[in-house]
């Protein structure tokens, strides 16, 4: 007999079945503890059609916030404390949420073209129940993890949808949670965040703690390296691994930090950049970088190249994008003391604030609950109450 059903008698003495304290209750089980850390066979987790996939970001959303929470006590009673910030955590949560509210659009077209090309145009059918199947796809879908997150990093729009995932300066379990919002409408995949060691020889194999903590980096080294999920052979096979410097520790964040808390600025503000301010800059001597009609095609290419690519910056093709030949060309030495964007704010303010992200919580996991059965008025309703209050709380934060 599993958890969930040992605890329903207890929980409906207590809480009635559509109360939040009884949602977030039957969610803490040992069964979806096991899932949270990937300690699962493939018989509990292979089915033979796609509507019978359960939502796993549910079911394992309560145990998060139980790590997010046990994690912020460590930290501040071994004084730790200046490895989070209230300001940051929940921007990275409001992030989570909004990435969470979208998935209606992006992951949605993402599984029907997948249903699409498999029943159209499949050239073999492997079968579903099989272990040997299963482990296939382990390799098969990590390898298209690497190449899309990849992708992510290097093909300039894609790398506007992804931004906001590294513009933490921190390095902590809500990091993981600030996803972007529409990113899964052209990649359905999630990043990864390990909290530990290099774990010795397995990172030879595996993508460890210690080299997810350099992708996170900003130090020139750290530029578009160590793009694995599970695996880190991809990166050792293509050339974009590099191992941590234990003397140049990762400095975390954006090769130029956002200095804001805005939640839409976070979500979209490098796409129009790149869109429509990159090809107007100029030097340091005024003259356009991008100069001429003939040259303004260039443009284009800001938007679909590297981040990082100027007129005269070498790249190489890459599957089907452009990559850097030196990915840490122009990147600068992260400033030394680091200094965190983090305004201060009084107590009272962090108070209301508090009460307010609580609050948003809750509705947010009833949103989830019950989001399969709302019209199309709520749902537009709550998504907008979201949005709405996230921007709220960047302006708390960035003090306007």
């Amino acid at each position: 007999m599993n958890g969930t059903v040992e605890l329903i008698p207890f929980l409906n003495r207590i809480f009635s079945n559509t109360s939040l304290g009884h949602r977030l209750l039957e969610r803490l089980t040992i069964d979806n503890l096991r899932h949270a850390f990937y300690l699962i066979s493939p018989y509990e987790t292979a089915v033979p059609t796609v509507g019978q996939v359960p939502n796993y970001n549910i079911e394992v959303s309560t145990w998060w916030f139980v790590f997010l929470f046990l994690e912020f006590l460590i930290l501040f009673i071994s004084g730790h404390e200046d490895r989070f910030a209230m300001n940051d955590t929940i921007t990275s949560v409001c992030a989570g949420i909004l990435s969470q509210c979208f998935k209606f659009g992006g992951r949605t077209i993402a599984i029907f073209l997948y249903v699409y090309i498999w029943n159209s145009f499949r050239l073999m059918e492997l079968p579903w129940d099989s272990p040997w199947t299963w482990i296939l796809c382990l390799f098969a879908q990590d390898f298209m993890y690497y190449l899309g997150h990849r992708a992510v990093h290097e093909l300039g729009f894609f790398w506007g949808l992804h931004t906001i995932h590294h513009s933490s300066e921190y390095y902590n379990f809500s990091t993981a949670l600030r996803q972007a919002a529409i990113q899964d409408a052209g990649l359905a995949i999630y990043d990864v965040l390990q909290l530990i060691g290099d774990m010795g020889p397995l990172g030879y194999v595996f993508n460890t703690p210690s080299h997810h903590r350099v992708h996170h980096g900003r130090n020139p080294y750290c530029i578009d390296k160590n793009f694995g999920g599970v695996f880190i052979i991809w990166d050792r096979m293509f050339g974009t691994f590099e191992a941590e410097r234990k003397d140049d520790p990762p400095i975390y964040g954006l090769v130029h930090n956002e200095k804001t808390f805005n939640q839409l600025w976070l979500q979209f503000h490098v796409i129009w950049e790149l869109l429509f301010f990159k090809g107007q800059m100029k030097d340091k001597k005024g003259e356009p970088i991008f100069p001429g009609i003939a040259n303004k095609a260039r443009t284009i290419k800001a938007a679909l190249y590297p981040p990082g690519w100027f007129p005269g910056v070498a790249v190489e093709p890459f599957f089907h994008w452009m990559t850097m030949k030196n990915p840490s060309e122009g990147v600068p030495d992260p400033e030394r003391p680091v200094v965190k964007y983090n305004p201060s704010l009084s107590w009272p303010w962090r108070a209301y604030i508090s009460a307010h992200f609580v609050l948003l919580l809750c509705i947010f996991f009833h949103f989830e609950y019950d989001r399969p059965t709302l019209s199309w008025a709520d749902f537009s309703a709550k998504i907008a109450f979201f949005v709405l209050t996230m921007q709220s709380f960047g302006s708390f934060f960035d003090r306007r």
